[in-house]
């Protein structure tokens, strides 16, 4: 029944990167409560007395099927009253919420799980979240055609957990030995109509359920389907409707873990169940669910480490129904390889086939909206898939609105697992709070723009693929990337009548507005084109290195400069003035039109390199 891809995924992920930073946050929460000695394991029934206190597990599975386990997660024990948030979704699915109501109210009750009371009047069960409830929850469920009342129960948590469960033959007798109680119930039950035959076949069932084992990753993947809207979202399977699994939710908030559900509430802040084989299991809905399993009880029936860590994480990870993020667009903005959104640098053709042949092995991923745990876990988890593919990660956090407390160190510590297997992560941001407390070795790379990020990439790609002539730190000008669209004699003749000029970084060379300066060829230094936009902020467009040119553009616009060019570093350029460009046209007229050729040539293949570029980037905020 497991979904295949997801699970290769994460283990892939763990080998190559070791835990997620959300395991080493689970492992961090058990750790620091194994010492917590409250509490004592249920005498209700010898295997529950026997357990071992000193088991301890914490599961986190995400409604989109991620599952972050620490400690005694796979250790099974018998899932108890647990069982009753799901027996009540069976048989609401299979009669109706008002044929179940009719048997079953939905109050809470303030007494304990297994008090001997019905409502006067009515005769029902305050709730089915009591023992009382249950069993009339147990009884209400039919059986099939094909399938006895308790296979169909035993099958319903096993879709929900995604493997199949069993029931337990030692803890059943056990359950059957010690239940006078619950028949007891049972028996009220049938005197008030609430049952309408004999309820021993119930009670049967009841012990039975009751005795099915699970783990703590059952227990978080059966929560994950609840989160899911009652789809399973490792197996994809549809157990619960969506209005089944409201109701459900709706009562596991106001009556699941008995006496203790308004401290719970208070403190926690989810929706949960709690059984007294030590498992407890919460849901955020829409997001996740947080499993626990540690026998030691406290008076409520509770498990004392489940109750403490899922206060732990409900408060340090912000899960509280109160204080989780706004309804949003999804966090993950975007992800695309920066071969089809590249940096405003213009490359040489050497430079240029190495980032074709290379690009996707550099990624962006933007983020946006609030980055609480939700939020966060689906950020942590898109990085290091990427990752497992790409040496090279671009993190775009400049449309992130709000960011937890535990934003930045989760996202950190990820970075570090990236680097220590090579891969290097560089972010993108322009508020200081995102990244001023981003620690690590070496420091974190943080860019004001995107361009400038994938730049740094595009860098690297080109020094680890590429030999010297991508990056070349000088281009004299009859070699630059204009002149060599000519003839070699053409071309040294025409870099013969270029004159050197230079400027220092931060100077402007050419201003908007002004007049056709000349065909400027650039030896060394980078140099920044860029526009100011109506609203008066300046845009950069394009970064322009040794080998490529500017200032011809204003051949095309009225003689006028539109653009401003501006020295980023030391700049040096061999300049075709416009006196000489004149002479030539009068002195050497085939020379000049085949300059004016190239001139052409060159322009029209920018600008259809742009649309490209333009049309790829603009398909990739959905990709």
């Amino acid at each position: 029944m497991p979904h295949p891809s997801t699970e290769e995924e994460d283990r892939a992920e763990t080998k190559l990167f070791g835990p997620s930073a959300v395991t080493d946050r689970l492992r961090e929460v058990v750790e620091q409560l194994r010492e917590e000695r409250g509490g004592a394991p249920s005498s209700s029934v010898p295997a529950l007395a026997d357990a071992d206190p000193e088991l301890f597990g914490v599961v986190i599975a995400t409604a989109d099927g991620h599952v972050y386990e620490a400690g005694s997660t796979r250790h099974e024990f018998s899932i108890q009253s647990i069982s009753k948030a799901f027996t009540y979704a069976l048989a609401v699915e299979d009669l109706g919420a008002e044929a179940v109501h009719a048997k079953i109210d939905v109050e809470p009750s303030g007494d304990a799980f297994n008090e001997i009371s019905l409502q006067p009047g009515t005769g029902r069960p305050a709730n089915p979240m009591i023992n009382a409830g249950a069993i009339a929850a147990t009884w209400l469920v039919p059986d099939s055609e094909h399938d006895l009342r308790r296979d169909r129960i035993r099958d319903a948590y096993s879709r929900c957990a995604g493997r199949d469960l069993a029931i337990s033959p030692e803890v059943l007798a056990q359950e059957r030995a010690a239940g006078d109680r619950n028949r007891a119930l049972g028996y009220l039950l049938a005197s008030a109509g609430i049952i309408e035959e004999d309820p021993a076949q119930a009670l049967e069932d009841y012990f039975a359920q009751c005795s099915v084992l699970v783990t703590c990753r059952d227990l978080a993947l059966m929560g994950a389907t609840l989160a899911n809207g009652g789809t399973n979202p490792l197996t994809g399977e549809e157990v619960f409707s969506g209005s089944t699994v409201s109701r459900v939710l709706s009562l596991m908030s106001s009556c699941g873990m008995y006496d203790d559900a308004g401290e719970w509430m208070v403190r926690v802040g989810l929706p949960a169940k709690s059984g007294v084989g030590g498992g407890i299991v919460a849901v955020l809905p829409g997001e996740l669910a947080v499993a626990t399993f540690s026998p030691a009880l406290d008076r409520h029936g509770n498990s004392v480490r489940g109750v403490l860590a899922c206060e732990r994480l409900s408060q340090d990870l912000g899960l509280h129904f109160a204080h989780t993020a706004r309804v949003a667009r999804s966090t993950v903005r975007a992800v695309y390889p920066i071969d089809q959104c590249p940096s405003l640098v213009r490359r040489n053709a050497e430079a240029e086939a190495v980032l074709v042949e290379h690009g996707r092995d550099a990624v962006v991923v933007e983020l946006q909206g609030d980055l609480m745990f939700s939020g966060t876990e689906t950020a942590v988890r898109t990085v290091r898939e990427v990752a497992l593919e790409a040496s090279h990660v671009v993190v775009d956090l400049r449309r992130v609105d709000v960011a937890a407390h535990y934003t930045v160190p989760l996202l950190a510590r990820t970075r570090e697992e990236l680097h220590a297997a090579g891969r290097t992560v560089v972010v993108v941001a322009t508020d200081p709070e995102l990244t001023g407390s981003f620690p690590g070795d070496p420091p974190l790379e943080v860019f004001p723009s995107r361009a400038a990020a994938v730049k740094r990439v595009e860098d690297a790609l080109l020094r680890e693929h590429g030999g010297p002539a991508c990056t070349p730190s000088r281009v004299e000008p009859a070699e630059s990337e204009l002149l060599s669209r000519l003839e070699p004699a053409d071309a040294r003749a025409l870099g013969a009548l270029t004159v050197e000029r230079a400027w220092r970084a931060g100077e402007n060379i050419l201003r908007a507005g002004q007049n056709f300066a000349g065909i400027h060829l650039i030896v060394r230094g980078d140099v920044s084109m860029s526009v100011q936009a109506p609203a008066g902020e300046r845009v950069e467009l394009q970064v322009l290195g040794p080998g490529t040119s500017f200032g011809e553009l204003a051949l095309g616009t009225g003689g006028k400069q539109r653009e401003t060019l501006s020295a980023l570093t030391d700049v040096t350029a061999g300049v075709l003035v416009p006196e000489t460009l004149a002479e030539l046209e009068e002195q050497d007229p085939p020379l000049a039109l085949r300059l004016w050729r190239a001139l052409a040539q060159d322009g029209f293949e920018r600008t259809d390199q742009q649309w490209r570029d333009a049309a790829v980037h603009a398909s990739s905020q959905d990709w």
